[in-house]
């Protein structure tokens, strides 16, 4: 029985998860690193109470798939045995490295936690929207730049650039940014529990913020996504590996686990772009580590050719059974990895609160069939049957190949085949 999608703006956490073509589906954000044994005990609640699919989200959150109503509450009870606790919404998003970063402009830790602390205020007068996200850039070895927000504050040299949206407030010294965060928040409780930041008009909030300085409006650079060893301060070493496509199974994630054992790593952290960061380890491990780790199917070398193929996590509901956006993902980079070139992206139809990546184009998997995103009188490009989805991948790539052009995308050769 397919799940009946959630309403448009809901956002899935541990205690209410979202029903999707796979079954609930359960999204937080780690409180910490998690640990070795803390890894082996969510694979372990994954695999028993869920379908043993875990993903990390393009913005570090942790999914986990095929939960059922029963089975839900048994999940968050394994968890907190394990001591694994999610954050608390708004989502208050630093990277991963904070205040362990020698390249970073400045340690976000002591302004997110008075921002929380403004958050649980507001949360005391009425609700916000479920969605609702606050990013702290402070550049460095993983950026947060590439993030939609709807309060980004921007470390500079002197203070912070607030952002709401896309316009720019201005410019405000830490200590007069949680004031400002009030206000914001204060200003969308007014208009509603599911009110955003492009709800809001900019210029009579900047006029209500004490001591804020003019400021041009801050360039925000894409996020690179880069694997690989990362230098913290004091030289210690960390190192970043991505899941390919967001996606692993519960037996990879005790693969890691035990790894993490064998080579002494103290934790993994979630991070954006569908990555993890494992730090507190020695310098000498790292000889062996990546290695190690790539054998059981991370990625942990920056030029891996599906880094150049982004998705929508996801999963797509057929008659012969649930094909997962990241299975799709996997058939074109073990099937036909030289047509993935960086210009198309993989949605699926069934994301209950809409695709991410909404105006990125690509390709879109509706039912069994692959369409083209955006081209509602598109013919279909591929028909696909879930026991064998590189069989219908290897077929399309034939096509791609045999009507392209030098010099032509993929996405190009999509776009024809689409009309023919």
């Amino acid at each position: 029985m397919t799940a009946s999608p959630a309403p448009r703006g809901a956002c899935p956490t541990l205690d209410s998860p979202m029903p999707v073509a796979d079954g609930l589906l359960a999204r937080f954000r780690p409180e910490a690193g998690l640990s070795a044994d803390q890894l082996t005990a969510l694979a372990d609640a994954a695999e028993t109470h869920g379908n043993g699919l875990l993903e990390v989200t393009a913005r570090g959150n942790l999914q986990v798939r095929g939960l059922s109503e029963s089975s839900a509450a048994q999940f968050r009870t394994a968890l907190a045995d394990a001591g694994i606790f999610a954050q608390p919404a708004p989502a208050i998003e630093i990277s991963p490295l904070a205040g362990e970063d020698p390249k970073a402009i400045a340690d976000p830790r002591p302004l997110a936690e008075a921002l929380r602390a403004v958050c649980d205020e507001a949360l005391a007068q009425g609700p916000l929207s479920p969605k609702l996200s606050i990013v702290l850039v402070t550049g460095g070895q993983i950026l947060l730049d590439g993030l939609k927000a709807d309060i980004r504050l921007i470390a500079r040299q002197k203070g912070w650039a607030l952002e709401l949206g896309s316009d720019t407030l201005g410019e405000l010294d830490e200590v007069d940014v949680p004031a400002a965060v009030a206000i914001i928040l204060d200003t969308l409780q007014a208009e509603g529990p599911r009110a955003r930041a492009s709800d809001l008009a900019a210029a009579p909030i900047a006029a209500k913020i004490e001591n804020l300085r003019p400021l041009a409006h801050s360039s925000v650079r894409p996020a690179s996504y880069m694997v690989g060893p990362l230098s913290l301060s004091g030289h210690a070493p960390a190192l970043r590996v991505g899941l390919p496509f967001g996606q692993v199974r519960a037996r990879q994630v005790r693969d890691l686990a035990q790894i993490m054992s064998e080579q002494c790593v103290g934790e993994a952290r979630t991070a954006p772009d569908r990555s993890l960061v494992l730090i507190g380890f020695d310098a000498s491990t790292l000889r062996d580590l990546a290695p190690a780790l790539a054998r059981v199917g991370y990625w942990t070398r920056p030029d891996a050719t599906g880094v150049k193929l982004s998705i929508c996590s996801g999963a797509e509901d057929t008659d012969a059974g649930v094909i997962q956006a990241a299975e799709l993902a996997q058939g074109f980079y073990s099937g036909a990895p030289e047509l993935i070139d960086g210009s198309f992206h993989i949605h699926v139809s069934t994301c209950a609160k809409g695709c991410p990546h909404a105006g990125r184009p690509g390709i879109v998997l509706d039912g069994s069939r692959l369409t083209l995103y955006r081209a509602p009188d598109a013919k279909p490009l591929a028909t696909l049957d879930p026991a064998a989805i590189e069989t219908g991948i290897v077929s399309l790539a034939k096509r791609i190949r045999d009507t392209r052009q030098p010099g032509e995308t993929t996405l190009s050769v999509l776009g024809r085949l689409g009309q023919q």
